[in-house]
C-alpha cells in the first residue's frame, strides 16, 4: 500500500454533485515530480512519479498512457516553462516513447492522426533581431533573443510542419510589452488546433491570440489588443468554433475611462470564451469577490455539459463553474512543493493547468480507481527544514519583507 505525505483538511470545499461534470481531474505540481489524479471528492486515485518535474504539465491518452514535458537538467533555465523531454508513458509509468528536445516549452497538444504539436525555443537571424522592438531593457540573453517555433512531429520524431513566428510578425506592429523580458520575442505559452489542421497560439507578451493557417502559415486572425487581454494563458478551441482563453489579467492595459481605477478590472483573472467571428466576448467568468488572481500560469477547460474548469495556477486551487457562473466544485492542492528563488527556497502550490476525464474515459476504461488503496499519512516536519524556513524568513526581514 502506498503512503502519502497530506495535510488533516478536506481539500474539497465545495461539490454539488447534481450540478458538476463527473470525472477524475489530472494535475502536476510545477516544482514536484508526482502527477496526481484525484476523483471528485479529492481522494487521489492514481498518481505517476516522473524522473523530472513538469515543463509544464501532461496529459491522459485515449490509450490511458501519459504524455509529459519533463524539465530535464539541460533545458535553457533561463527561460520561462522551459522542458528538455516530452514522454509517454503508461499506466504503470514504463517509457513507451520519448522526444528529446531542450527547446521545449509550456504546451504539446496531441492531434486525431497521432502526430503532436510542440512549442519550442528557437534562434533567430542577428538582422531581424535588431528590428524587434518592446521589452524590458536588460532582460535578453546577453544582447540575443530567441524566437517561437511551433513544430508537428510524428511518431518517427520526424518534423512534418514547422512554423516560426519571426517570419510571420510585423516588427513595427507586434511589439512585446515594455514591462516583460526581452529573451524571447512573441513568448508563446500555449497552443491548440482547429478541427481543419489551422493552430491557434496564446502569445503572452503581446497580449493576444493567433489563428496560423496550415496551409500558408499566414496569420488568419488575431484577438486581444487593448485591454482586451492581460499576459494570457490556455487557449483552447470549443467544439462551436468560438474560443476559450484563461486571461491572467497581469500588465493590463486599460483603455477606458471607467477601467483605469477599476482594481477588479486591472488585477483580476478570467475565463472569456470568444466568437471568432464577430471578436465578441460571448462568455466570462471573474469570481464576483475578485478572489481569482494569479499573474502567470493558469487555465481553462470547457467540460462536456458545458462547465468550465479552472485553474488558479499560484494558489493551487481549481473551480469548476456552470454557464451559469456558479461554483459547484472547489478544490484545493494539499502538494506543496519547494521552489528556489533568489532569497533561497519557498514554499508553493503551483499548477500550470488541470484536466479534468469524464467518467467514461475510454483512457480510464478498466483502470484501478479505487482511492482506498492508497494510505495517507501526516508527516511531521524535520529539523533541518525548519531551521532553512526560520533562515528565509529572517532574511526576508532584514529586507524589510
Amino acid at each position: 500500500m502506498d503512503s502519502f505525505v497530506r495535510e488533516l483538511s478536506k481539500d474539497v470545499k465545495i461539490y454539488k454533485e447534481s450540478k458538476v461534470f463527473k470525472g477524475y481531474t489530472l494535475f502536476a505540481p510545477c516544482f514536484s515530480n508526482y502527477v496526481w489524479l484525484i476523483d471528485m471528492n479529492g481522494k487521489v486515485c492514481h498518481y505517476w512519479q516522473m524522473k523530472h518535474i513538469p515543463g509544464l504539465h501532461g496529459k491522459l491518452l485515449t490509450s490511458g498512457n501519459l504524455m509529459y514535458l519533463g524539465r530535464g537538467p539541460d533545458a535553457y533555465e533561463e527561460l520561462g516553462g522551459c522542458a528538455s523531454e516530452l514522454i509517454e508513458v503508461d499506466w504503470n509509468g514504463k517509457e513507451i516513447w520519448r522526444l528529446d528536445d531542450n527547446r521545449l516549452n509550456h504546451d504539446f497538444e496531441v492531434l486525431k492522426n497521432g502526430n503532436i504539436l510542440v512549442l519550442r525555443f528557437e534562434d533567430i537571424l542577428e538582422e531581424i533581431q535588431k528590428k524587434i522592438k518592446g521589452g524590458l531593457p536588460g532582460t535578453d540573453l546577453d544582447g540575443k533573443r530567441l524566437g517561437v517555433q511551433v513544430r508537428e512531429i510524428n511518431r518517427n520524431k520526424e518534423v512534418v510542419w514547422e512554423w516560426n513566428n519571426w517570419e510571420h510578425f510585423d516588427v513595427e506592429k507586434d511589439i512585446e510589452c515594455p514591462l516583460s523580458f526581452k529573451m524571447v520575442y512573441g513568448y508563446t505559452n500555449s497552443l491548440d488546433a482547429f478541427p481543419n489542421g489551422d493552430v491557434i497560439i496564446s502569445v503572452r507578451h503581446m497580449n493576444k491570440v493567433i489563428r496560423i493557417s496550415k496551409k500558408t502559415g499566414n496569420i488568419v486572425w488575431e484577438w486581444g489588443h487593448g485591454d482586451l487581454l492581460g499576459h494570457q494563458h490556455d487557449v483552447s478551441v470549443l467544439e462551436n468554433g468560438n474560443i476559450l482563453i484563461f486571461d491572467n489579467g497581469l500588465h493590463r492595459i486599460p483603455t477606458k475611462p471607467e477601467h483605469s481605477k477599476e482594481m477588479s478590472f486591472l488585477e483580476s483573472s478570467r475565463a472569456v470564451e470568444v466568437n471568432p467571428d464577430t471578436n465578441e466576448i460571448v462568455w466570462e467568468y471573474k469570481d464576483p469577490m475578485n478572489l481569482i488572481y494569479t499573474h502567470t500560469a493558469g487555465g481553462a477547460q470547457r467540460l462536456p455539459n458545458g462547465n468550465t474548469l479552472i485553474c488558479e495556477a499560484r494558489t493551487g486551487i481549481l473551480y469548476e463553474v456552470t454557464y451559469d457562473k456558479e461554483v459547484v466544485w472547489k478544490y484545493e492542492s494539499p502538494f506543496i512543493c519547494k521552489r528556489p528563488d533568489i532569497w533561497g527556497w519557498t514554499e508553493t502550490k503551483l499548477i500550470f493547468q488541470a484536466h479534468r476525464y469524464g467518467l467514461d474515459y475510454k483512457g480510464l476504461n478498466g483502470k484501478n480507481l479505487d482511492p482506498e488503496r492508497f494510505e495517507w499519512i501526516i508527516q511531521e516536519k524535520s529539523d533541518e527544514t525548519l531551521k532553512e524556513e526560520k533562515r528565509i524568513k529572517n532574511r526576508l526581514a532584514k529586507a524589510g519583507y
